[in-house]
């Protein structure tokens, strides 16, 4: 078991987490603000149509011929900037319908395109200078739509991506703490219950007949059947000593003088009785209640005990478990802010040509 002074220690710590979560706050939204430059270079001319490898890969294309492509270049920290060959794009086709200011007919492009965001060997990347990084082309049927597609991608990779992580991950470590703390203030305080309900289970077995729950439980059995026993005779006796006393009532006349006097007797005498005979059932109701109580006290306390045994065992074990998960999802939430993407100051946009095989060029 660890000492109090450890177990200090570990309740500072959870503190000092739950402090640090606290003062980070949420994370908001990265307002996504571009400036463009459209490039007097074209892309292509692309041939849609064509049969052969590898130009057949651009048939996808064909009915839409897109007129633009915004160039992202891939540039560190990439995490959390989407890329088809990590399957980093799933879910950005239907992110910029959903959320971007696209036409109609983009937003039909890019539904009917999406498959292309999964492919490993993919047409929306290229490197166009050998000595710079990779980039991600967005197609467009127009320049706005190109605009809108790169404000789009910053915005699911800044906002949708990585602040949802970030917010997943400073929620687990308020849930981590949050059952740390439980555990810390349970691990402080689990002698001090083993010793109180240890002395009450003491006192309490000097008072009662049984040692285990199985015979607790067989005396709560019994004592229902003797309470429920006693509630029955209570009900008859009070039923017959109120006969009696409307009967009395009656033998009176007017004035108030007894008119059958051995009568009257009688029914003083059966009054006596009756009331004797209620006295004694609620006593033995008082006392089959106080028994019962007592019982139930016995469960409560071991049941208490073994809870408290229990928790002495496993409480350090599972209070070093959340610690080291406290500490990961820490240390994961530093590298994580290392990994936020970088909106740049510009997006080149191009033109994209488009060759008609069927026209013969």
């Amino acid at each position: 078991m660890n000492s109090p002074g450890a177990c200090r220690s570990v309740m500072i710590l959870t503190l000092v987490f739950v402090g640090a979560v606290a003062w980070g706050g949420e994370p908001n939204e990265v307002p996504i603000s571009l400036d463009f430059e459209v490039s007097s270079t074209p892309l292509g001319p692309f041939t849609p149509d064509a049969p052969s490898v590898p130009v057949f890969r651009w048939r996808a294309f064909g009915p839409y011929k897109p007129t633009y492509a915004a160039a992202i270049d891939l540039v560190e920290p990439t995490e959390f900037l989407p890329t088809p060959t990590r399957g980093g794009m799933s879910g950005f086709p239907e992110f910029a319908v959903d959320k971007a200011a696209l036409s109609p007919r983009q937003k039909e492009f890019l539904q009917a395109t999406r498959a292309i965001t999964r492919n490993q060997d993919n047409i929306l990347l290229d490197r166009s200078n050998p000595n710079g990084p990779r980039r991600v082309l967005l197609y467009a049927l127009s320049l706005d739509d190109a605009k809108e597609m790169a404000r789009a991608y910053f915005d699911f990779a800044a906002n949708k991506t990585f602040r949802r992580t970030l917010a997943d991950n400073r929620e687990e470590l308020r849930t981590l703490a949050a059952r740390l703390a439980g555990d810390e203030k349970r691990f402080a305080e689990v002698e001090k219950t083993l010793d109180t309900a240890q002395k009450a289970l003491d006192e309490l077995v000097k008072t009662v007949p049984y040692r285990t729950q199985e015979e607790a439980h067989g005396a709560i059995g019994e004592l229902d059947r003797m309470l429920n026993a006693a509630q029955v005779e209570i009900v008859g006796i009070t039923a017959k000593i109120d006969a009696i006393q409307a009967y009395r009532q009656q033998r009176r006349d007017e004035t108030g003088h007894v008119i059958e006097r051995e009568t009257g007797t009688r029914l003083d005498m059966m009054f006596v009785e009756e009331s004797v005979a209620l006295r004694g059932a609620e006593a033995r109701k008082q006392m089959a209640t106080r028994l019962r109580e007592q019982a139930n006290r016995f469960l409560d306390l071991t049941s208490t005990l073994a809870a408290a045994t229990q928790d002495r065992k496993s409480l350090p074990t599972q209070v070093d478990r959340l610690r080291n998960g406290l500490t990961e999802t820490q240390n994961y939430l530093e590298r994580l802010r290392q990994e936020e993407p970088k909106i740049p100051d510009k997006v080149v946009i191009y033109p994209v040509q488009w060759q008609d095989v069927s026209a013969g060029n």
